[in-house]
Parts: C-alpha cells; sequence; structure tokens
C-alpha cells in the first residue's frame, strides 16, 4: 500500500491505525501488516489484557462447534459470513503455526497445553514484533475525525496519528476493570453509526426475592428456563449457582443477553432440579423414599435427594413443617415439594453490571458494515471487528472466535 501523505510535518503517518489492542485488535494487526504499515494504539498499559482473563486465565482460546447458532445478533446471516471467513479449525491451526500446542477439553473447548492464557499473549506480541506492527501502550483516544484522505487520531497526550484506513476494536463495555469503557462505541456513533441498545451479557441475574442470600455459594445442576408472561424466550441446561443477590454460574449467565431488554415485564426464571425425570416419576420416587424413611423428620428424608441446606428453603416456601414425621406427609403436599423440585421459580429483577458481565449485547449494526469485509458502508476505509459490533455468544470460546474471525475479516482490508 502507497503512503498516501506528504506532509514534512507530520511524522506518525499510517496506512493503517486499529484502536484496541485486545484479541480482535491483534488479529487485525497481525493480518494487516501484510501488506501496510500498521500500529495498534491501546490505552492500557500492555495488549492482551482481555486475553490474560479468559477461560479462568486459561484462555478458552475457541470451540470446536463454534457455529452461528451459539451467537446471538440482530443479524445473524452477517456472523454467519464472518464466521465462514475464518472458522474455528483455521483458528487452530493459526495458533499452532505460532507455535502454541492446543487440547480439547469437555464440550468442544479448545485450549492452550499450558493452562496458561500468557502463552497465547506472548505468541501474539512476538508475532506483531515480527511483522513490524508499531504498539502505542497506554495510548488513550481523544479524538477520532474523517478527513479528505484517512482519519485523524489526537491520542491524550495531543500525539497526532493519521492513517489511510481506521480500524475499531475497542471491544464493548463488559469488565471495566480490563479496559472496555464503550468509548468505541462512542467514536462508532460520531463517524455515522447506529449503535443497537447495549446491555450487561454472561452476567449473574438479581431476583425480587431474597430466599438465595439463605444458601449462598451452594451450587446444584439442573435446568433453568426463562419466561416473559408465561412465554419460553431461552432454556439451559448445567451448574445452577445461588448468591447473596440472585443466581449465578455460566448457564444462569447465558440468559442475560435474551432476558435484558425485557427487564420490568414478568420476568421469571424457573429451575428444574431434576431435568431427568418427569414430574410424575420423581413423585413416584419421593413416595419410595418417604415410604422408607417414614419415622425421619422431613426436612432430614430429603437429604437423599437434595442438598441439606435446601431442604427447608423448599419446605419454608411450602410452608411445610420440618420437623413433621415423614410419615405424616400427605400425598398432596408430596406432589407440591416433586413440582417445586421440577419447577423452582423466582422473578428476575435485573442483572448485575457491566463490571461483572463477560461480555456486551448490542453495539455497532450489522447492517452498517459489509460481511464480506466488516468495512463500513457509510465511512469508506473504516472497519469494525470484534465486541464492538452487536455480536455476543455463549460462553464456552464463542465469543473470542468472533474476535479471531471478525479481526482475521477485517485486517485483510479488503
Amino acid at each position: 500500500m502507497k503512503k498516501w501523505y506528504n506532509r514534512s510535518q507530520m511524522q506518525k503517518i499510517f496506512d493503517v491505525a486499529i484502536i484496541g489492542a485486545g484479541p480482535a485488535g491483534i488479529m487485525a494487526a497481525i493480518m494487516g501488516s501484510k501488506k501496510s504499515s500498521v500500529v495498534l494504539i491501546e490505552k492500557n498499559e500492555t495488549v492482551g489484557r482481555k486475553i490474560l482473563a479468559t477461560g479462568n486465565g486459561r484462555c478458552n482460546l475457541t470451540n470446536r462447534f463454534a457455529e452461528v447458532g451459539r451467537y446471538h445478533s440482530g443479524n445473524l446471516e452477517v456472523v454467519e459470513a464472518v464466521l465462514i471467513s475464518f472458522n474455528q479449525l483455521e483458528t487452530m491451526k493459526f495458533f499452532e503455526g505460532l507455535g502454541i500446542v492446543l487440547k480439547e477439553e469437555d464440550n468442544g473447548r479448545i485450549f492452550p497445553r499450558t493452562n496458561q492464557a500468557q502463552t497465547v499473549v506472548d505468541a501474539l506480541t512476538h508475532e506483531l514484533h515480527e511483522k513490524k506492527v508499531k504498539v502505542k501502550t497506554s495510548s488513550e483516544v481523544k479524538n477520532i475525525a474523517e478527513e479528505k484522505d484517512g482519519f485523524r487520531i489526537v491520542l491524550k497526550n495531543d500525539e497526532i496519528i493519521y492513517s489511510q484506513k481506521l480500524i475499531l476494536a475497542t471491544g464493548g463495555k463488559a469488565a471495566h476493570h480490563l479496559g472496555s469503557s464503550g468509548d468505541g462505541l462512542f467514536w462508532a456513533k460520531l463517524l455515522g453509526h447506529t449503535v443497537t441498545p447495549t446491555y450487561p451479557a454472561l452476567v449473574p441475574l438479581e431476583t425480587v426475592e431474597t430466599w438465595p442470600k439463605e444458601i449462598s455459594g451452594l451450587r446444584v445442576e439442573g435446568k433453568s428456563t426463562v419466561t416473559i408472561d408465561s412465554e419460553i424466550i431461552s432454556e439451559k441446561s448445567g451448574d445452577i449457582l445461588f448468591t447473596h443477590f440472585g443466581l449465578s454460574a455460566p448457564a444462569i449467565m447465558a440468559h442475560a443477553g435474551k432476558l435484558a431488554p425485557h427487564l420490568g415485564k414478568n420476568v421469571k426464571i424457573h429451575l428444574d432440579l431434576f431435568p431427568e425425570n418427569s414430574e410424575k416419576e420423581l413423585d413416584q420416587m419421593l413416595a419410595g423414599v418417604f415410604e422408607k424413611t417414614g419415622k425421619k423428620i422431613l426436612k432430614n428424608s430429603l437429604a437423599g435427594l437434595i442438598p441439606n441446606n435446601l431442604s427447608p428453603v423448599i419446605l419454608d416456601l411450602l410452608g411445610l413443617s420440618h420437623e413433621g414425621k415423614t410419615a405424616e406427609v400427605s400425598k398432596i403436599d408430596r406432589l407440591k415439594i416433586a413440582k417445586i423440585l421440577k419447577s423452582l421459580t423466582l422473578t428476575v429483577k435485573g442483572l448485575r453490571s457491566f463490571k461483572e458481565a463477560q461480555v456486551t449485547s448490542g453495539g455497532v449494526n450489522l447492517s452498517e458494515v459489509n460481511p464480506q469485509s466488516l468495512e463500513s458502508n457509510k465511512v469508506p476505509g473504516l472497519y469494525f471487528a470484534g465486541e464492538i459490533l452487536d455480536v455476543n455468544g455463549d460462553s464456552g470460546g464463542f465469543n473470542l472466535q468472533w474476535a479471531w474471525s471478525s479481526g482475521h475479516l477485517a485486517g485483510e482490508l479488503k
């Protein structure tokens, strides 16, 4: 790519400027450097801080089953086109090419063999150096302006960078402590783009009911179903964690993005603690247990079915005595116990903040970008990559795969 500025007073001139040195920005910089001079601008002191936080510090690089059905967006056709352009198998090959040995764990999750996210960051940092990408850390952007022949980027220290093309890869609003403050969304709006409403996604749920506080820290397995005015909008299976504010754990947090736009309505979450059994089968199971433990108090008879500290909560919700003999439990009350264990219902009051969220729901409207390049349909030379776009994936490596795919495509600068 030819240099396009010829003004002696301008010293910081690049073909491509990328704002945001997270996974999408780093991938875009590596790709862009093949045919252009690239500057990667990051306001944190180091690159890849979000990568270090993924997979509990182990970096869940991707997922073998990364398909469009695991993503949420206002335009899944664009999402699918981007994922196809650089899929999970190509992603694995890319990182293996950097010398990283990979391994696969449950549900298709891919990790570095070292179990260290630092391994991934070190390999990517080395590649940036090899590709001669100019990396500017501790460099916060103060202003961006579109000019006739490119973009003018002003940093907080008043340094000015000119570039012919610009890639915004600043992330969304989730995980403020890692640098995602939503400033990229501000720049996208300033440059004429529509940003769909943003909400925390993959984040714990707050409930109206306060009884979860009584069993805070208790983790059980089951199925959770979210309804709005009795209409099902989301179903997930997996761990359920009771907390002082409501519910958490990955399967619970996965509901957040879908229910967020409906907060304020009649949003309920129903916990099925025995998804493998029908209500009738569970009642028969209870009948068998109660027959064998008739001399015990009811609370103790339930100990073989559910955790000890959950039994008092269930009995209190049903208005049943803790100390009553099991033999004295009526068939009607036994059916009530079976029913609540199949549908322990709470009212969703809200979501925890962006500070606790793993990703952002909402972002730059995908209808305003070219699905074959992620270049803006409104501003020539402007590209987007990563979480800044209106895309979020399920937990399990899907969001990092979106970052790699979108960063790779944007960085090709078609």
